[in-house]
């Protein structure tokens, strides 16, 4: 990697960590329903996931959001790229390409908070127009003020409201997201309920 870059990945990373989650408890609640729904994971395909979503009736696609940005933007300054029209281009073309108001849930977990914000405007923008009225989403973010680095996880469902997360890196922070600030980002939504965990991980439950 080129010295400028945002992303690491050092040696004697962590490994996996389990944890609970609040969230994701009220995420799975508020999709119990006797008809089949259709579930969007931000993290990509896992195994896991699709088996558990499908278990509960439901329909589960995928859209690994972190990887399209490793893609687009990972060779060089991460956060310059993002400014790069070229590259905002190739990424827009490549994600939440599905049709509108076609989501009754989506798994966004940690994804939006490594985006410039001009490039994270135009990804909320996307993402609410995917999503349904009324449908639900679950997001995180780093909570942590100082965090010089913020890992980055894939995020592997092991029941209604336990996580595996398995670490796929690190990034720079690109802004603090506080309540207000996450308002802000869904200002279209219905409702906003947070949910702040002692492991500095912020949990946002978004109601489109």
């Amino acid at each position: 990697m080129r010295s400028g870059e945002s992303r690491t990945s050092p040696k004697g990373a962590p490994g996996p960590i389990t944890r609970q989650s609040k969230g994701a408890d009220q995420f799975f609640a508020a999709l119990q329903s006797e008809e089949p729904l259709t579930v969007l994971d931000l993290a990509g395909a896992s195994q896991a996931n699709i088996m558990f979503i499908t278990e509960l009736g439901h329909r589960l696609a995928s859209d690994d959001i972190v990887a399209t940005m490793e893609q687009c933007f990972g060779d060089g300054d991460f956060l310059e790229n993002q400014e790069n029209s070229e590259r905002v281009a190739r990424f827009l073309s490549q994600t939440l390409k599905f049709p509108d108001e076609h989501f009754d849930g989506a798994l966004i977990w940690d994804s939006l908070q490594f985006l410039a914000p001009s490039l994270l405007e135009q990804t909320v923008e996307q993402l609410m127009r995917v999503m349904k009225p009324g449908g639900v989403m679950l997001a995180f973010f780093s909570s942590d003020e100082k965090a010089s680095q913020i890992p980055v996880y894939n995020y592997r469902i092991q029941d209604q409201r336990t996580l595996l997360l398995v670490p796929r890196g690190a990034y720079r922070p690109v802004q603090y997201f506080n309540n207000r600030a996450l308002e802000r980002m869904f200002d279209r939504a219905q409702s906003l309920k947070f949910f702040l965990t002692r492991d500095h991980l912020r949990e946002v439950l978004i109601r489109r």
